[in-house]
């Protein structure tokens, strides 16, 4: 009965981390479709927080809340076999001492965890990970929520050892290169500005079902967008190398998304390894 009541739990944070996304971005969205002033949203809010300190706890926060932490980093040389088992111990001796709970896959290529704690335990926590490894987790943006009810925390925290961050069945050694490959990061304003432009092609990369839900509607005359339809990340290089999709593809600036941008990072490092290679 406790396993049943604890993967329950850990569904439904999950659940409440990706409506926090979405909530964020949804505000966006509604600022520049209905132009209200700059002071009515807080677009700071969806600024990356990479090289930079993270925001401090609101004030008047309950004392009945938590703090929802949704990050990634891939790493870049892959740790190697004993880098990687000493980067599991690392983080599960870290997050013991901050009291963190969540969900987390360690591969060699990096690290993507869902992180429940106290406001300022979960902060504590992400600027240990800095300590620990300033050269590769100073670049990472934690994405932090707070003011989270309790009944949505996760019970314990589980860090599972993985040979790949997302499924994408490319091997780390075969996965392109994010230094060489990597695209540009853009910040959600300008984001959207960019879909307005026509010789734009914005990519879908979530599966089928979550594109169901919801997706990006470009404005009428702007950018196109494309949904693969996949059903696992494993489909996307095979459309990603089709004939028809090149096509649409061609001399076009072409935008991702996903849902917490840890799927569109290593994909467009994909698209640009085929167009250099060609």
């Amino acid at each position: 009965m406790d396993e049943k009541k604890a993967k329950a739990a850990a569904a439904k944070a999950r659940k409440e981390a990706r409506r926090a996304f979405r909530r964020k971005i949804a505000a966006e969205t509604e600022a520049l479709s209905l132009r209200y002033p700059a002071t009515s949203v807080d677009i700071a809010a969806s600024k990356s927080n990479a090289n930079r300190p993270l925001p401090a706890p609101p004030q008047d926060l309950s004392p009945e809340s938590c703090t929802i932490c949704l990050f990634y980093q891939y790493k870049e040389p892959s740790w190697t076999t004993k880098e990687h088992k000493a980067a599991l111990n690392k983080v599960q001796e870290l997050a013991s001492a901050h009291k963190i709970t969540g969900r987390g896959r360690c591969a060699p290529e990096g690290l993507n965890c869902t992180l429940t704690a106290s406001a300022n335990d979960i902060r504590a926590f992400c600027y240990s990970m800095r300590k620990w490894d300033p050269d590769t987790f100073n670049q990472t943006d934690f994405k932090l929520e707070d003011g989270i009810s309790n009944q949505n925390r996760f019970r314990t925290f589980t860090l599972r050892k993985v040979d790949e961050l997302v499924g994408y069945t490319l091997d780390g050694i075969r996965a392109p290169s994010l230094n060489r490959h990597s695209g540009k990061h853009l910040e959600a304003m300008d984001y959207h500005e960019q879909m307005k432009q026509k010789d734009t092609v914005i990519i879908d990369v979530r599966n089928a079902y979550e594109s169901d839900i919801g997706h990006f509607q470009p404005p009428k005359g702007g950018a196109q967008l494309l949904d693969p339809k996949m059903r696992t990340s494993g489909d996307f290089p095979k459309w990603l190398n089709a004939p028809e999709t090149k096509e649409k593809l061609k001399n076009k600036t072409v935008m991702m998304y996903c849902t917490g941008g840890i799927r569109c990072e290593r994909a467009t490092a994909l698209l640009n390894q085929i167009t250099d290679a060609e």
